[in-house]
Order: C-alpha cells, then structure tokens, then sequence
C-alpha cells in the first residue's frame, strides 16, 4: 500500500493507494499514530484510491477513528465511493464518521471549529 500525506493549513491529508486489508492495516494506523504523536488537530483520510478493503481494513478504520478520539483529533473522510461507500453504509458506520464529498468541504468543516491556524506545507510518500 502507498500512503501519501499531504499537510497544510495545520490538517493532514492521508491519501490511501491500493488495498487496506489485513496486510497493511498497520501500515495505515502507523502512519496515523505519526500524525496523532506530532499533535496535528485535523485529519483527512481520502478512500478514492481504495480499490478493496476487508473486515481487518475495516477495524483500522475504527481504530483510527478511536485513536483521533482520544487524542481529540477530528478524522474525517472523503471520496468514499463504490464498494467501500456500500460497506460502510451496511456497517451503519456511515451515522459515526464523518464523509465528505470532497477535500475542500472537509477543510472547510474542520477548519469551522476554530482550532487550525498557521498554515505550512509538506509533502511525504511512504509505502507501508
């Protein structure tokens, strides 16, 4: 799996390429804790590159969300579609995260709750 992460506007953009399943699961919940330990208030996590996801693809979901939570860090989702989109609709887990149509309208709602400043810029690619 290929994860991108692009940050800005003090939120990160973690953009998933290929499969979450039980292999890179913990790839993904890495680079979130990364993200979770350097303090970031906002997380967006972009799906539409998700090709295929599976129930442990799934639990990461949960986790990551469960971790954001506790750090009280907002994680939301964009351009969820097709498969991935029908699985979380029928895990009901649709009514628990947060899902955007696109980028702009997630900033948009993370940035309305006032805790996201200073902007920077940086670009890093990992494969996990």
């Amino acid at each position: 799996m290929k994860i991108a992460e692009y940050v800005g506007n003090n939120i990160v953009t973690i953009e998933l390429h290929d499969r979450l399943t039980v292999e890179t699961a913990q790839g993904f919940l890495t680079a979130i804790a990364k993200r979770l330990n350097g303090g970031w208030p906002g997380i967006i996590l972009d799906l539409q590159h998700v090709e295929y996801m599976d129930s442990a693809g799934l639990g990461a979901l949960i986790c990551a969300y469960t971790m954001c939570e506790k750090h009280g860090t907002r994680l939301v989702f964009v351009r969820v579609s097709g498969k991935n989109l029908e699985l979380l609709t029928i895990t009901k887990l649709l009514t628990v995260f947060e899902v955007y149509e696109t980028t702009l309208e997630a900033e948009r709602s993370l940035r309305a709750s006032g805790r996201y400043a200073a902007p920077a810029t940086e670009r890093a690619v990992c494969t996990a």
